[in-house]
């Protein structure tokens, strides 16, 4: 079984050494532990410890249909050693667990910060005997600053024992109908407002195809019949990845509705993967498309990744096959230091035309990337809570103009969604930006 694109010098555990998505199909599967009688345990003292799984203070625009995979995976683990696993969210207690050994807090974008500090602080009064270890986005990004929190260990990056191991929805507080998997890690762009490759790493590793089957397979058997792909660059050399997938887990009887949330890049679009989508229960597809300007493009370091004509092939081909373009979301950057109010209304503009769902994403500056790094020393001494997308404005940008922009999306899709209005059919012509 071939590791695609694995990063030299790292072996690669499978998740297959304990499970077989053939087996995972022929029996119901209730617990982690039951999915094999073959499960490769890691190596344990036999001394069972309580696990205290934390999911910090939400903010509203973190939404409703997100998970921390990370954290679940950790979950998935310690289940496997025997631990006594619970899961809560900021500042709820758990109820199975009294004193918990350890507890894992996550963390998401580095202006949500204090409420990661806040949830640290509030579960290392509770329970001051326990070792409080931070990770997640924030933490890998910033772990100096991390710091600050008061965490026994910061962990940068995945949980290098956890990591082999599928995430654990069941162990959420609040059943869900729905599954994160990351079919790879990375992305073969190197945008400079992206910070993928600082978390992965550069280039992409993806993971055995049957590793995923077996995941997916594991998940479907728990009553989930959601998959949403959370993947950076999901179609990167689809004939050896998510065509096989998708092949496999129709031959085993396993259809679960499919959504792709990372932002699938255009260029690797084909007819054939527009049919996999069409005749697969593909709910809801999207592409990172970020500019129609060539200009934009080349200093945001994505000249030679498709830009307008890729998107345009990618469209037709989903057109030819009827694929509801109402499904297709189109993420696209504004904000940036380098863009005008010319370009990203013009990209804007071509996407409604396009009949897609349009979704501009306000630049919020990302320590250590490449945007980041070319600020000026006076912004990049702010504090990072003051670089939050909403309230953070990049020199010669225009707070006004940006917020508008956002509304005429918002209306352009509302008009998508629910009706066959097209905002530049006749007397719609000139009512975006004015």
């Amino acid at each position: 079984m071939s590791n695609i694109n694995q990063p030299i010098g790292i072996k690669q555990k499978s998740v297959l050494d304990f499970f077989e998505p053939e087996k995972v199909i022929q029996q119901p599967i209730i617990n982690i532990q039951h999915v094999s009688e073959n499960i490769d345990l890691p190596e344990t003292t036999g001394d069972k410890k309580s696990i205290l799984l934390v999911e910090p203070e939400k903010y509203k625009s973190w939404g409703s249909n997100q998970q921390h995979i990370g954290l679940l995976k950790i979950g998935t683990y310690h289940q496997v050693l025997g631990d006594l696993v619970e899961y809560v969210t900021y500042p709820n207690y758990p109820k199975k667990i009294n004193r918990p050994d350890i507890i894992y807090v996550t963390s998401m974008f580095t202006y949500w910060y204090k409420g990661v500090w806040k949830t640290v602080q509030h579960y290392k009064e509770s329970y001051p005997k326990a070792k409080v270890i931070l990770g997640g986005i924030y933490a890998t990004l910033c772990p100096d600053h991390a710091k600050g929190a008061g965490a026994d260990e910061i962990m940068i990056g995945q949980h290098p024992e956890a990591k082999i191991y599928p995430p654990n929805p069941l162990l959420l507080p609040e059943q869900q109908d729905f599954a994160y998997c990351m079919t790879s890690q990375g992305c073969t762009g190197n945008c400079r407002f992206c910070a993928t490759h600082i978390l992965y790493g550069h280039g992409i590793y993806q993971r055995p195809v049957d590793e995923v089957v077996g995941e997916i397979s594991l998940q479907y058997r728990r009553g989930i019949n959601k998959i949403y792909f959370g993947d950076d660059d999901i179609l990167y050399k689809a004939e050896e990845h998510i065509i096989p997938i998708i092949n496999k887990l129709t031959m085993l009887n396993v259809k679960p509705e499919f959504y792709v949330y990372g932002g699938m890049q255009a260029r690797w679009m084909t007819p054939e993967l527009a049919k996999l989508f069409k005749e697969n229960k593909f709910k809801f597809i999207s592409f990172g498309f970020e500019s129609v300007s060539e200009e934009v493009l080349t200093k945001m370091n994505r000249k030679g990744l498709g830009g307008q004509l890729a998107l345009d092939k990618a469209l037709d081909y989903l057109r030819a096959v009827d694929f509801d373009l109402k499904s297709v979301m189109i993420f696209f950057m504004i904000g940036l230091p380098y863009q005008t109010e010319k370009d990203m209304i013009a990209t804007l503009r071509y996407l409604v035309k396009q009949g897609v769902m349009a979704e501009p994403q306000r630049w919020a500056p990302i320590p250590g990337t490449l945007d980041y790094n070319d600020l000026s020393d006076e912004i990049k001494k702010k504090d990072l809570e003051e670089l939050y997308y909403k309230d953070f404005l990049a020199p010669g940008q225009n707070d006004e103009f940006l917020k508008k922009l956002k509304n005429a999306a918002r209306y352009c899709n509302m008009g998508c969604r629910y009706s066959n209005i097209n905002v530049f059919d006749n007397e719609y012509q000139g009512i975006m930006i004015d």
